[in-house]
This record gives C-alpha cells, structure tokens and sequence, in this order.
C-alpha cells in the first residue's frame, strides 16, 4: 500500500465517514453533495490525526510498530508533519465551504487530535474521555453539514442524542481497555526492567510485583459503569420525545439489554477474562444502538 494512504489508516478514516454519514440521514434523510463534501473532510482531518499520532509516537514505534510509514522510513518526519499540516488545511478548508456549524467541529476536532498525541494519550480518563468525543462527534458533524444553512438547530437532536450515547458508550469501552492492558502492561514493563535495576529495588526494600496503577481498579470500574448506565438512562429520550417511532424502542430494548449485561460481566470477578468479555458485550449493544435509530427513522410504527 502507498505509504501516504497506509499513514491515514484508511478503515479508521472510512469508519468516521460512515459515522458522518449516519448523522446526515438523521437530519436530510438521503444524500447530497455537501454530506459527502463533509465525508471527504472528515476522512482528511481523522487521516491527518492518524499522522500526527504517528509523528509524535514516532520513537516508540521504532521499536513497537516499525513497519508503520514514518518508523519504516518510508515517509521522513519532516515530510509526514508537512503532510499533517496539509491534511488538517484541506479538511477545516472544505468544512468551511459547508457551513459555520460544520466549520467550529472540524476545527475543535483538529485542536482535540493534535493535543490527544502530544498530551492527551497518556492521562488517565483524559485520553479516554477525547476518543470517545471524537468517535461520537462525527454523528454530529454529519448531522450540521445536513443542516446547510438552515438555522433550526432541532433537527440536531437525534444527531446530538446518537453523539451523547456514542460518547458515553466509548468512554466506558476505552476504560475497560484500558484494565484488560493494564495486568499485561505490567508484566511486560517489569520483564524488561527487572534486570536492569533489581538491585535498585533490592537496595530500597522494594518488591518487582509493587506496581500500581494510579486510580484503582474500583474507581475504573465506577466510572465505566455510570458511563454505560447514563447512556441506558438517556437512550429512549428519542421516543420521549417523539422524534423517533415505536420500531426504535423494539430495538433499542436489545441494545439496553447488551449494555446491562456488559455492566454485569464488569462487576462479576467470577467471569473468566470479564474485561474482554464485557468488551464484545459493550461493543454489540452499539451496533445495536446505531440499527435502533437508523430502524427509527426508516419504519414507522
């Protein structure tokens, strides 16, 4: 594959598109040329943070990723940061053509992805709490390049309530992740250290297996939990408020079901790889989460 296009991480980028996509049925109910002009500017501005998380993750991937385009040299840094920079202009460029809603996402998305690879990443629910904005955000920024030049900001609320649940959901995912990685992180960090400072730890009274992380395990799990249970909380307000049919709340009834049983299989110490389980759980009530709405617009019951 072209290394320009490997770097973009082509599904990711493709992925966000659909998402923009979705968020514009919500609104326009089919496709126009300006939805897909926003698809192409999100594709651009996802590419270009795949890029800069590369350039700035650059060392590390030396030694983790070093096939990746800028790793592999393939692509100089020097070349890959004007590449970035390129991209991002283009994206906020085009999104600027759309109008001054779809305009203020793609450029707070930008500063967001620029800061999650330089800052972000590393901290503890921060960089959690930024990927799932931007996961859920395209739904939105779909639904504002509908809009056009329209001024009647109700017809974001299905894009903005599918953007809530996208958020919520994800940030509970990202979490979870994050506690599957963190034993394995563990041992992988301490195999390569021991060696290197055992007497150090010796020296010190310390033990190799004293490594923990900085919030624990129960607060991780607390906010996981609120997060899915907020998002079950606020999933029929779409019927509520009568926006969406009877045909949503049929499938939605799954969708909340999966969520509970994600939050259930978290809880549980007694389930075998809970973490990863929880996971498939987590992950297939929003994919039923996004039929529920798409359902909703498309059969009226």
């Amino acid at each position: 594959m072209n290394p320009y296009i490997e770097i973009l991480r082509p599904l990711n980028s493709i992925m966000s598109a659909v998402a923009v996509l979705i968020g514009g049925l919500l609104v326009l109910k089919w496709v126009d040329l300006t939805l897909l002009l926003g698809m192409v500017a999100v594709i651009l501005i996802t590419g270009a943070g795949n890029v800069v998380n590369d350039y700035v993750d650059l060392d590390a991937d030396k030694i983790n990723r070093p096939k990746r385009p800028i790793s592999s040299g393939r692509i100089k840094k020097n070349t890959a940061l004007c590449y970035c920079i390129l991209l991002f202009a283009v994206g906020i460029g085009l999104s600027a053509f759309i109008n001054q809603a779809a305009l203020l996402i793609a450029a707070v998305n930008s500063i967001i992805l620029i800061f999650y690879s330089t800052t972000f990443q590393h901290k503890l629910f921060l960089g959690n709490a930024a990927v799932a904005y931007l996961v859920g955000s395209a739904f939105l920024f779909g639904g504002a390049v509908s809009l056009g030049q329209s001024t009647n900001l109700n017809l974001l609320i299905l894009p903005l309530l599918l953007m809530l649940l996208s958020s919520l959901s994800n940030f509970s995912r990202e979490i979870i992740k994050d506690l599957e990685d963190f034993e394995g992180d563990k041992k992988s960090f301490l195999k390569r250290i021991k060696n290197k400072i055992k007497g150090t730890l010796e020296r010190f009274g310390m033990s190799s297996g004293e490594i923990k992380s900085k919030v624990s395990e129960r607060i991780s799990i607390g906010i996981a939990v609120a997060s899915l249970a907020a998002a079950i909380i606020i999933s029929p307000l779409p019927y509520i408020l009568n926006i969406l049919s009877l045909s949503y709340i049929i499938v939605l009834v799954p969708t909340d079901i999966a969520f509970i049983l994600g939050i259930y299989t978290i809880t549980n110490r007694r389930i075998k790889n809970r973490y990863h389980a929880a996971q498939k759980r987590i992950k297939l009530a929003m994919l039923l989460g996004l039929a529920a709405f798409i359902i909703g617009i498309l059969v009226q019951i």
